[in-house]
Parts: structure tokens; sequence; C-alpha cells
């Protein structure tokens, strides 16, 4: 459905909006999946403000985006909290977005709170990209997610629905100066050589199911010491007593550095490779090669490389089943790949 010319807005007339809200409250990879379409929001309003809301923990992702002019915080748990009076909180809460005077709120998340908080700022224009059609009196426009989409191209399917031009925003990520410089004094602290092909692997995701075992990644990193590939474990805080056995191999593990260091990190590997999780998705945008394995070749693959994908050989198996050799020999061949490129 193409938006009406009531309430199209079109791009050459950007310089008249003063302020846009987009709201995505989780989680890393998703808010990831968002920065085409911060991307396409800035090239057709270039002189707009750009506001973030976000949940407290994804504040510093999203400080890194140089699109983005200010991140608001809402802490959706706490929030929660204050059960029966939770809505006069929200109302509370949309009055101080209400100062913000937004032209637009794009509502990438689409919850029964975020729609409310929509409202409730009184934006002449509202948009949001919903899973239930119960929402839609929230918006000016209402656009149904198309669930078999990547994230991304949903996203900017739903921006040219609303009128906007959404033509290759470009899905890029500078990793910011500092992180660069604090990944730089741990690999000298874990000794690693930077003379020497670096992998990292990220072995745990939030979902037991889509984690690839923990003893074929220590197996697979006791080969690729055999062929002088250095092996890098990374992972959230809650991964580094997870990675003692890692650890007592002698295996350098950066699990519980911050989420943007860790990408720094994984920026001087040749490869970043681990199961379906934010980091990767972060790597991919900041122009790492990537390698994804999951049980199935899901839409959540790296974006703009589904060649990046690992699948198990049987269709419907889980991701367990990925042997250590299939996993080896990818490694073995973009490394190679890769060496040869840059000889070039």
């Amino acid at each position: 459905m193409r938006p009406g010319p009531d309430n199209c807005i079109s791009p050459p007339n950007g310089h008249t909006l003063k302020n846009i809200l987009l709201i995505r409250w989780k989680s890393i990879g998703d808010i990831v999946f968002t920065l085409p379409a911060l991307r396409c929001l800035r090239s057709n309003f270039p002189n707009s403000r750009i506001s973030y809301l976000t949940s407290p923990q994804f504040a510093p992702l999203i400080e890194s985006f140089s699109v983005v002019d200010e991140v608001l915080i809402l802490d959706r748990v706490r929030l929660k909290r204050f059960q029966h009076g939770w809505f006069k909180e929200l109302v509370k809460l949309g009055r101080v977005l209400a100062r913000g005077h937004y032209d637009i709120v794009v509502d990438l998340q689409s919850y029964g709170e975020t729609a409310w908080l929509s409202w409730l700022t009184r934006a002449p224009q509202r948009w949001g990209l919903i899973h239930r059609p119960s929402r839609a009196w929230a918006y000016t426009r209402a656009v149904t997610r198309d669930e078999k989409a990547h994230p991304v191209d949903a996203n900017l399917q739903f921006l040219a629905e609303c009128g906007l031009n959404a033509s290759d925003p470009g899905n890029c990520f500078k990793l910011p100066a500092e992180n660069q410089k604090a990944s730089e004094r741990l690999l000298l602290e874990f000794g690693l050589k930077l003379d020497q092909p670096m992998v990292f692997i990220q072995p745990f995701t939030s979902t037991p199911h889509k984690n690839w075992p923990l003893e074929k990644w220590l197996a697979l990193a006791r080969r690729l010491r055999e062929s002088e590939i250095q092996a890098l474990f990374g992972g959230g805080p809650a991964d580094r007593s997870r990675l003692g056995p890692a650890a007592s191999e002698n295996f350098p593990v950066a699990a519980g550095t911050d989420l943007l260091t860790s990408c720094a990190l994984a920026a001087r590997c040749e490869l970043v490779i681990g199961s379906d999780t934010g980091l990767l998705h972060l790597a991919n945008a900041a122009g790492c090669r990537v390698v994804l394995l999951t049980h199935r070749h899901a839409k959540e693959c790296p974006y703009g490389h589904p060649d990046w994908v690992l699948t198990p050989q049987r269709a419907g198996s889980s991701v367990a089943e990925i042997e250590v050799e299939t996993v080896l020999a990818e490694i073995h061949r973009v490394i190679v790949r890769r060496s040869i490129v840059s000889s070039l």
C-alpha cells in the first residue's frame, strides 16, 4: 500500500522537518539492523535532528551511530514494575516525549507500550511497523511487517511505504577510535601475533538452541592452532565462566569486554565466526568477514551475504550436527582467499 498525498512526506521537503524519533528497545542484532533505516532517514531529511529511544543497556551502542543526534533511554523492566500504575507512568513518559516536538515518530518495535508512546508524542506523522493489526490505531501510517524478509529489508520496505526514498542507504558502521585503541592494547595483553592469521570466535547466544556445542568450538580452536591460526574467544560478561575450558587450554578469552571493543577485536581478525548473535551482525556492518552457524538458512543472515552461512547437511537438523571439519574447511577457504586477494 503506497501512501496517499495527504500523509506522504516527500524527501525534498526534509529541511522543514526539525525532529525525528526512532524507537527500538531491543536487542543488539535488531538494533544493528536499524542502521540502514537510520541512514535512509538521514539521507531523506539531512537537516533534521534524529533521536533514538531504546533500553539502557543498548545506549552505548546507539551513541556510536554517527547518524543519531540524541539517545533517549526508557527502562522497560522498571516500567513494568509499576504494576497497576504502569499506564500512569507511561502517560508521564509520553508527555516528556511530547516536549520533543517530533515531526515524525518511527516505531520499529511496535510493542503495546511503544504504540502508546508513539501516540502520546502527538507527532503529526507516526509510522509503525506492526506485527498486530490491533496496534494500528496509534499510528498515522501502519505497515504490517514482512516476516519473510530480512529485518533490514523489512525496515527499508516500511520506510518506502511511508513515502521515503529507501534505495541503497548502506549497512555501514564505523568503530569509535577509543575502542580501536583498546583492542590494540588487549591484543598485546593476550600475546597475539599481528603477523599471524586470527579468527574471532563468538560461541554463545542468548538462545541455547542456536548454540554450536562448546566442545566443538574447542575442537575447532585446537585444529586452528595446529594450522598456526590464532583463535580468540569472545562473549558477554556471563560467558567468561562458561569459557573456562578455553582459558584452561591457553586460548585467549575476551568475554566480558564491552561490545564495541569486542567488535574492534573482531575487526582485527581475518574472520569472525559464531552463531546468530548481535556481535556477528555488528561485525558485518563494520566490514568484517563473517561466518554464521545456524540450524537453518534463517532470514537473519549477515545482511547482504546469505552465502556467509553454514547449516547442517540434513534439513531440519540442529546446529549441533554441523561437523568440525565443515567449519574448518570454510575457515581455511576464507583465509586463503583473503590472503590471495590482499597480495594482489
